[in-house]
């Protein structure tokens, strides 16, 4: 972490090239720029190019190569699997959200009214995938430690070793576009659901409460 663009070369000193400057400025890939070498990144820090964003606050990483070109995304509803998808990048962008792909791996795109008028122009594609056992329950195991009734936990394959890392982890979630081809049903119906089965057991116990203070 640095709070001045000038930190970011001795940061990286010991990490593997490409690298990523991630400045403290919300999600979506945002405010996130690659660096190929440490020479471009020298030229940058002395240039003044490097942006830290609002707060002046940033990650300097390293950029994890994905294997098979896609990260996978795992939705998960009251602390259980709801649906997995792969998300292919053309590693120009860093924009993953799920809400803004609207093309399928065999090049459909998905219905309009569920997508951003930009959306094609990402490049981003994506299909329905059903992660292995042992990844869905270290998922349920993450949004159960923290809490998270509704939400997404991303993870990726290194390339260059095979390691599985989790990397990021939503407290909400953008349900995939046109989900009902991609994932074959409708989550915000089964979101709904879980959400009239909570109100239902808040009235019990409100309705308790009022019956024992009477």
């Amino acid at each position: 972490m640095i709070n001045h663009p000038s930190l970011a070369v001795t940061a990286a000193r010991d990490l593997r090239f490409p690298i990523v400057v991630k400045a403290n400025i919300g999600g979506s890939g945002a405010g996130v720029v690659l660096y190929d070498s440490p020479d471009a990144l020298e030229r940058a820090a002395e240039a003044g190019t490097i942006d830290l964003g609002i707060d002046q606050t940033a990650l300097v990483q390293e950029f994890v190569p994905a294997r098979g070109g896609h990260i996978t995304r795992v939705e998960t509803l009251g602390g259980k699997f709801l649906y997995g998808i792969k998300v292919f990048t053309s590693g120009e962008s860093f924009n993953l959200c799920p809400a803004d792909i609207c093309q399928t791996t065999d090049g459909v795109e998905l219905a309009r009214l569920a997508c951003p008028v930009d959306a094609p122009k990402s490049g981003l594609q994506v299909e329905g995938y059903t992660p292995p056992d042992e990844v869905i329950d270290a998922v349920e195991r993450i949004v159960r430690a923290a809490s998270i009734d509704v939400g997404g936990v991303e993870y990726i394959v290194d390339d260059r070793d095979g390691s599985l890392l989790y990397y990021d982890i939503n407290a909400l979630s953008n349900f995939v576009a046109d989900a009902l081809r991609v994932v074959g049903f409708d989550p915000h119906a089964r979101l709904v659901d879980f959400l009239e089965e909570e109100a239902n057991k808040c009235a019990t116990v409100i309705g308790y409460q009022f019956s024992a203070v009477g």
